[in-house]
């Protein structure tokens, strides 16, 4: 059985990229503005390039 990507996972895009810009710049590394924006940007499109390659694998295999 296949599972299909739930169709929200692209947008916890703004809300993952704002809490690793938080964290970058207080807890993990005392950021500064390269390393939030860095870590923002890498963790905002994640779950977009998670689901395109989810989707992307589930109408590539056949079905069985």
């Amino acid at each position: 059985m296949k599972l299909k990507p739930p169709s929200w996972l692209p947008y916890l895009g703004p809300v993952l990229a704002a809490v690793a810009g938080a964290l970058a710049g207080r807890v993990w590394l005392d950021g500064s503005f390269w390393t939030v924006l860095i870590a923002g940007i890498v963790c905002g499109f994640l779950p977009i390039v998670i689901y395109r390659v989810w989707k992307w694998s589930h109408h590539r295999r056949p079905p069985q």
